[in-house]
This record gives C-alpha cells, sequence and structure tokens, in this order.
C-alpha cells in the first residue's frame, strides 16, 4: 500500500495564521514524526491533518481504505480498531485550542486482547496563539502488563508480610528498630510506636541477653552469613514467649541498609517439648526406680535393650552385663528349651502373668510372676517385661501345704486317739462297774441253786442285781449317743444336754441362744456346734473345777459366734495340751473354715470363742 507524506518539495504550508515556513522546517518535522512509536498526528483548528505518522496512515488505510494526506478530516483511529470505544474527541480538540492539554490511558480490545494506549492531545503554540495540536496514542500494553504484574507482585507480598506469622524486623548498625512487619502486632501486641527507635535488646530476656550479644557480633563481623537465633523474648503484657528464624547483616544492600532478623513465634512448640522432655524424665524415672523390676526386650530376638535398678539388684548383672544378654540367659534351662522355639513367632499382644523359674548370676532359683506387654521402643516391636519375686510366697505355700499336711496327721491322731479313749473309757465301765454288777448277780443265782433255803431270797437279790446293771447299761448308752436332734432345734438340743449335765454336776450352766432363723443353718454345722459344745462341757466336767458356766450362740450378720466361758482353774495356753478335748474342738471348726480363739490362764478361767462365717 502506498502511504503519502509531506515531501521535501513542498516548500510551504499555509498556517493558521496564514504564515508561511521554509520547506526544510517542514522536512526536519516530517522526519521526526515518521520515526516515532506509536501513532502520531498534528491538526490544525480546522480539525484537518496537517501531519501523520506512517503507523495511523496504514492503521486508517487498513481499515478505511482511505489514502490520508495533508488537508484530510481527522478519524477517530481508536474506534477503528475497538467501534465499541467512542471517546469524545470533539469536546477534547475543543478544550484543548482553548489551551486545556489532555492526557489519559484507553483500554480497547483487538481480537479478545486488551490493549492499553498512552493518549495526549497538547496544543502547538506560535507567540501566544494556538495553531495546531500535537496529538500521540502510544501502545503501552507491555508496560502496563509489566505495571499491573509488579503491582500484583507488590500486592501479594504485602499479603504476605502483612498476614504472614513470621516477623520481619529491621535494625540499623548500632541494633535500633526502625521497621517491624504488621504481624509483631498480631503476635506480640507491639504497636509501631512501641519498638521504632529502640533497641532491640529492650525486647529479649534477660536469660537470652547473652545469646543476643552473641549474634549482634556475628552479625557485624560476618556480613551477609545467615545466622540461627533461638531467643526468650517479652510480649507487650511482659509475658514470656519463644521465637526462632535466622539473621543477617544487610547493611550493605542497596534499598535494605539494615540488621534483618526474620523469625516466628515457638512459644507453644517450646512449652510442648517442654512437657514431653518433663514427661519423657518423669517416666524416665518411674522405669528406673520402680521398686518393682520392669525391664524392654525386643520382640524379635528377646534382647535386652532397657533394665532398670530392681532388676539390676533382683539378677545380679550390671547394666553392662544386661545389655549383652536375652531373656533366656535369666530363664532356667527346662524353661528356656520350652519358650526359644515358639516366643519369637508369637503374635505381639499383650501376654497374661505367667509363673517362671529363673536364675540369678550367682545360680541361685528364684521364682517369678511375669507380665508382658507389647510396646513400640524407638520404632520397634518390643516387650515391656515387669517381674515380680515371689520366691518367699512360694516358700510360705510350701510351708504351709506342709503345715497343713501335718495338722491333718494331727487332726486324723486325735480322733483316732479319741476313739480309743473311748473304748478304753467303754471297757473300764464294763469292767469296773456292769461285769461287777452281773458277776454279784451270778453269785447271787448260784447260791440260790445250791442253797435251796436261801433261794427266793438270792433270787430277789439277783433280779434287783441285774436291773442295777441294766441301768447302768443303759445310762452309759445315753451317754455315748446323745446328740442333737434336727427335728427339735440346735436350741433344745443344748437346753436338753445342759439339764442332764445339771442332774449329775453342781454348778450352774446359762444358755443364750439368738440365732434369728435357725432354720436356715446346715444340719451338719448345727451338729458340729452340738458336738463343740459338747467337748468343752466335758473338758471343763473333767478338768476346770468351775462353778459356773456361760454358753452364748449369736448371729451378727453373717458372722456366727459361739462363746463357751467358764470360771474354773483355767490353764496356761502356750503350754502343749495332752488332752485331745480342745484339738477336737479346732478339727471340727476347721471343716466348715471358722475359728477358734482361747483366752485363758491359771486361776482366771477359760474362755473361747468360736467364728463361722454363714
Amino acid at each position: 500500500m502506498q502511504t503519502s507524506s509531506v515531501s521535501h518539495s513542498d516548500t510551504t504550508m499555509q498556517a493558521t495564521n496564514g504564515a508561511k515556513r521554509p520547506a526544510a522546517f517542514f522536512a526536519i518535522l516530517n522526519g521526526v514524526i515518521e520515526n516515532t512509536e506509536g501513532f502520531t498526528w498534528i491538526i490544525d483548528n480546522n480539525l484537518q491533518y496537517v501531519v501523520c505518522n506512517a503507523r495511523l496512515r496504514n492503521i486508517i488505510k487498513q481499515y478505511t481504505g482511505k489514502e490520508i494526506v495533508p488537508g484530510d478530516e481527522v478519524i477517530d483511529c481508536i474506534a477503528l480498531l475497538d467501534a465499541s470505544q467512542k471517546l469524545p474527541w470533539g469536546n477534547i480538540y475543543h478544550t484543548a485550542f482553548n489551551g486545556q492539554p489532555h492526557r489519559f490511558t484507553q483500554q480497547i480490545c483487538i481480537q479478545d486482547k486488551a490493549v492499553y494506549f498512552d493518549i495526549t492531545v497538547n496544543p502547538v503554540r506560535e507567540a501566544s496563539n494556538i495553531i495546531a495540536l500535537s496529538c500521540t496514542a502510544q501502545d503501552i500494553t507491555e508496560r502496563k502488563n509489566a505495571e499491573e504484574r509488579l503491582r500484583q507482585s507488590e500486592l501479594k507480598f504485602r499479603s504476605l508480610i502483612e498476614n504472614s506469622t513470621d516477623i520481619i524486623t529491621m535494625a540499623n548498625a548500632e541494633g535500633n528498630i526502625f521497621y517491624s512487619s504488621p504481624s509483631a502486632y498480631k503476635v506480640f501486641g507491639y504497636e509501631e510506636a512501641d519498638y521504632i527507635g529502640r533497641h532491640v535488646c529492650a525486647f529479649v530476656h534477660p536469660d537470652s541477653l547473652p545469646a543476643m550479644g552473641e549474634l549482634l557480633q556475628n552479625l557485624m563481623q560476618h556480613p551477609d552469613e545467615l545466622f540461627d537465633l533461638d531467643l526468650k523474648v517479652f510480649d507487650k503484657q511482659g509475658n514470656e514467649r519463644w521465637v526462632q528464624g535466622l539473621a543477617t547483616n544487610m547493611l550493605q544492600a542497596p534499598g535494605i541498609n539494615a540488621l534483618v532478623g526474620n523469625f516466628r513465634d515457638i512459644t507453644e512448640r517450646k512449652q510442648a517439648a517442654e512437657l514431653i522432655q518433663e514427661s519423657e524424665y518423669l517416666y524416665k524415672n518411674l522405669f528406673l526406680k520402680s521398686p518393682l523390676p520392669i525391664c524392654v526386650c525386643d520382640a524379635a530376638t528377646m534382647q535386652f535393650v532397657e533394665v532398670n535398678d530392681a532388676t539390676i539388684q533382683l539378677y545380679g548383672y550390671s547394666q553392662k552385663e544386661f545389655m549383652k544378654m536375652t531373656a533366656y540367659d535369666v530363664m532356667s534351662p527346662e524353661e528356656k528349651s520350652e519358650l526359644q522355639p515358639s516366643l519369637p513367632i508369637t503374635e505381639h499382644n499383650n501376654r497374661p502373668s505367667i509363673l517362671r523359674k529363673h536364675v540369678k548370676k550367682n545360680n541361685e532359683t528364684i521364682f517369678v510372676e511375669v507380665w508382658a506387654h507389647a510396646i513400640n521402643y524407638k520404632g520397634c516391636n518390643a516387650w515391656l517385661v515387669l517381674v515380680n519375686d515371689i520366691t518367699e510366697k512360694i516358700q510360705l505355700q510350701n510351708q504351709l501345704v506342709e503345715e497343713k499336711i501335718r495338722r491333718q496327721q494331727e487332726i486324723a491322731k486325735a480322733v483316732i486317739d479319741g476313739q480309743e479313749s473311748e473304748r478304753e473309757s467303754l471297757g473300764r465301765e464294763l469292767h469296773d462297774n456292769i461285769t461287777q454288777v452281773l458277776t454279784t448277780a451270778r453269785l447271787y443265782l448260784t447260791c440260790a441253786r445250791d442253797t435251796p433255803a436261801m433261794q427266793e431270797s438270792m433270787i430277789k437279790k439277783s433280779i434287783i442285781t441285774i436291773s442295777s446293771a441294766i441301768e447302768e447299761i443303759r445310762r452309759l448308752s445315753k451317754s455315748m449317743i446323745e446328740t442333737f436332734h434336727k427335728e427339735v432345734g440346735l436350741e433344745l438340743s443344748l437346753n436338753d444336754l445342759i439339764e442332764n449335765v445339771r442332774l449329775a454336776q453342781p454348778f450352774t450352766i446359762s444358755l443364750h441362744f439368738d440365732v434369728p432363723d435357725e432354720q436356715q443353718l446346715d444340719d451338719k454345722l448345727k451338729m458340729t456346734i452340738f458336738r463343740i459344745v459338747q467337748e468343752q462341757l466335758n473338758n471343763t466336767i473333767k478338768h476346770a473345777a468351775a462353778s459356773a458356766m456361760q454358753i452364748a450362740i449369736v448371729r451378727k450378720n453373717r458372722l456366727l459366734l459361739v462363746t463357751i466361758a467358764d470360771d474354773g482353774k483355767g490353764f496356761d495356753t502356750t503350754q502343749k495340751r495332752k488332752g485331745i478335748g480342745i484339738t477336737n474342738i479346732i478339727s471340727r471348726t476347721e471343716l466348715f473354715n471358722g475359728r477358734v480363739k482361747i483366752e485363758s490362764s491359771p486361776g482366771q478361767g477359760c474362755r473361747m470363742q468360736i467364728s463361722f462365717t454363714i
């Protein structure tokens, strides 16, 4: 497309005031305009082109097909590019001819892309007259986009600074603060007036002042190096806070010229770490100082990884020796062969307590109760093992078993002795009394047979003698079979027993019976109580020489108390007894898990209390 311009052959151009200019002037003007970027045009007061550059001419021809030459009416070049943009050019040109220049930025859309033009309209004066308008429309899209990117970048940076929990502080070479980011207020409550011009040490806790002094010294001696800071400081309310971050000397950096600190509040993290450390210290002490032996073993190898003082004391190995051992090394040989193949592959869960036989360093065998709990120890599966030495308990249990066996033997012997004593008493009664009476009756009958004159009287005497023997046998039989009758109950059976004793013995006996629901008691227990009272009555009659005896049977909730007391001569309870009466009472009581308590001393009578739990 052929473009037109002001040619060098045009020597003059009629200006608005009619003055004429040399052709050289317009040639120079034409050269300047042709080489300007963007759109450039000059119009006279008739709104006709005086001159326009090649780029503008090309755009006009491209959109209108018209070749622009001086004297043509001015065209709205912006509207050619974007028809939606209708600028008030008439008003703009009019006010410009009245001496008011214009400069503004216009955004248009070309092929759906935003394009920005910097538009200027300036009056051209000759003397005091405005003879033309010099207009330009420069494409500033790249500059505008760059400015927008810069603005966005600054906005993001400012947003990061203003909304960040990190604090940026800048101080001069003397350490006086001249800037701090807005987060100083959000985190510590300090407003600008609180820190501007103040020294950084004014906000540091006394404990951290030596570290702060060393940091400032390092910053001055090593510019451009980064230094860690970990300090205790104060917030505006005077509370202690912890900060952590980096500091560097940028005094020589253009635009910065400061000691720069970038740090954040780590108070909660520090407090949490202190709590964890305190907790670890506490549980470490609980582990190490526990009176119960505790150790930690690797779940796969059973290697000891931790042992406490009680474990060292129990087994006799040192800490260093334990760290080279496994749990199998303290087991007895038989248990080691039993557990070694199975324990490592056993499912890793908590195990109930088990009784084991272990061997100490001095080869002493001990019995222990072991609990194993699955734990995670430093990222690995492990067993937390608690050990309770029950060797003494086992020994005591064995002694109790032996004592119980001995006790059963004594009871069996007492029963046999009682049976022998009853047989001996029965034999003595038969021999010394009934046999003699029957022998006398036999003599009477022999005499009656041999002496007819005395036959009648001898037969009468033999009848009387035989009747006496029969009564004696009946008395002896009754004394042997006298017992508790469940048909009438324990209280009446005891009253019957006591009444028979009163008839034969010259001392008083009282019975206090307070068992509301006697029928709920087991018949065997009632039989045992009857026999105990009967045995103690016999003991009192034979040995106590008592004048009075009190018997009380009382139930209190689930406790049944049997108390038998007399005012006899008593005995020393610490001395070994030759008789079997009290032994029989104790053995009968133990059959029902009862307890016997005997209080007696020489001359002070005897008080026996038997208790049963119902």
